[in-house]
């Protein structure tokens, strides 16, 4: 005998425990079957269970995304403990709406594990000059400040480089090592300095600062918090920091570069802490780049975003220093015609490049773009590091060198022994595609101008978050 039942009838609670073990698209999914259904969707066991689930706003293009953000602020804050929200700071009526969002949360929810800001610019709505910035700051902070004393155990916190926010950073550091230090195991404080934050005053971080935070694994800042007291205050925590991310905008004349017994001694205590630096608009020389580049440093990620720098010293001083730690280089210049070259190709010297491969064991993402790349280096990097998961260059400055004669009649003839060089640009042949993707494992090309974002083409790129995102998101990074 068959017995029919109707689903839509099993009670809620029953629907919420089924529905929690749902990931969030069969979810969405699910609760589309029916009315019954969909009220489930508003259940708080499917907001407070582990893993979190994120509630996702966006407030980018206010007159599209403002009715969307209001019906998930109002139906969904109160109950979600994972909150991440991108919005466009650049505009005032947005910020406004922001503000309003933050004094909200701090009256409707006091469980929130996880809060992530995702600025979409560097660029503040009011310029640094006007008379309502620095209240406007002060209103930001004394909301981030309540939602953070409201609040018992914060996990994970970003501020998205969202300079407002961290206008007032000592005191939001202290806020944070006062309420939340058992708890923060993320702290992002990093941020990108733009034309606009580049003149503002330093603001004063104590290494001491840290000292309270228990349980943090991860953490990002600027450069010119980072120093020796800073380090061996980690050094004193009882739990071992795992990551570190370092944003490098400028390089000040009177900050003191990390002494390198230093980072020996807290290699050995953290032997699983991994550094990663952001080179970010740095258009700086080598020697420079050497102030933050320390011997000792554990560095495991590099990326430089348009800093039009590298060079075979740079390579050279990677090979050397952190053949045992590098893990992933992504250089990412504007594209432009010709190319810029990081070294010369007609010296009989090897690439260094490919030296890099050869001598960094760990590497297994590189990305170069907007640098000449010959053809047959691109296949001696995938065969000296076959474990690549990303490899990453411009299809158009992709390139051939072959030796021969100019004959008279103008025509090219090649030879090895030849005096001529030909070069071709933007050519990678079908063979040595196929030969570098079975190498790796993976069907590789390089990138024509369609598959990345449209900034790189430009001469001159300002690095805004958006397109920074743009970037992350296409080489599967993250910042």
């Amino acid at each position: 005998m068959v017995f029919s039942y109707d689903y839509s009838e099993l009670p809620q609670i029953v629907l919420a425990e089924i529905f929690s073990y749902l990931k969030h698209n069969e979810l969405l999914l699910a609760t589309s079957t029916c009315l019954s259904w969909r009220n489930v969707l508003y259940h708080p066991k499917l907001w407070s269970s582990i893993p979190y689930r994120c509630l996702r706003l966006s407030l980018i293009d206010r007159h599209n995304d403002i009715q969307c953000f209001r019906y998930l602020t109002t139906n969904f804050l109160s109950k979600t403990r994972y909150i991440e929200i991108r919005f466009d700071p650049t505009d005032i009526n947005i910020l406004k709406d922001i503000l309003q969002f933050l004094d909200i949360l701090t009256c409707t929810n006091r469980q929130i594990k996880i809060l992530i800001f995702r600025p979409t610019s560097t660029h503040c709505a009011l310029a640094e000059n006007e008379q309502p910035f620095i209240p406007l700051c002060d209103k930001i902070f004394h909301l981030l400040e309540q939602i953070i004393q409201s609040n018992q155990a914060i996990e994970i916190i970003s501020f998205g480089c969202w300079f407002e926010s961290l206008f007032r950073i000592e005191e939001l550091v202290h806020v944070l090592a006062q309420k939340q230090s058992h708890s923060i195991k993320q702290l992002h404080l990093a941020s990108i300095k733009s034309s606009e934050t580049h003149s503002i005053a330093d603001i004063y971080l104590p290494s001491q600062s840290f000292l309270p935070f228990t349980s943090l694994n991860t953490l990002s800042i600027d450069s010119t918090y980072l120093t020796d007291e800073l380090l061996q205050c980690f050094a004193q925590q009882l739990a071992p920091l795992k990551r570190l991310i370092v944003h490098v905008s400028e390089f000040r004349s009177d900050t003191q570069p990390i002494d390198d017994l230093v980072w020996y001694s807290i290699a050995s205590i953290m032997p699983n802490l991994r550094v990663t630096v952001h080179m970010l608009n740095a258009h700086e020389t080598f020697r420079k780049y050497s102030r933050v580049l320390r011997p000792g440093m554990p560095l495991s990620h590099l990326r430089m975003y348009f800093c039009s720098s590298l060079n075979v010293d740079l390579l050279c001083y990677l090979s050397v220093h952190y053949r045992s730690t590098l893990e992933c280089l992504d250089v990412i210049d504007s594209v432009t015609e010709p190319a810029l070259r990081y070294h010369n190709l007609f010296r009989a010297e090897p690439d260094p490049l490919v030296l890099l491969a050869w001598q960094c064991k760990k590497l297994t993402s590189l990305t170069i773009l907007g640098y000449e790349v010959l053809e047959v280096n691109l296949l001696a990097i995938a065969k000296l590091r076959p474990q690549l998961r990303r490899l990453n260059v411009c299809a158009g400055c992709v390139m051939t060198l072959q030796y021969g004669h100019l004959q008279m009649n103008h025509q090219f003839v090649e030879d090895d022994d030849g005096n001529d060089a030909f070069i071709q640009y933007g050519i990678c042949t079908n063979s040595i595609q196929t030969i570098i993707g079975q190498v790796l494992g993976w069907p590789w090309h390089p990138l024509s101008k369609h598959e990345l974002p449209i900034g790189v083409y430009e001469y001159t790129v300002p690095l805004e978050l958006s397109f920074i995102e743009q970037i992350h998101n296409i080489f599967q990074s993250s910042i």
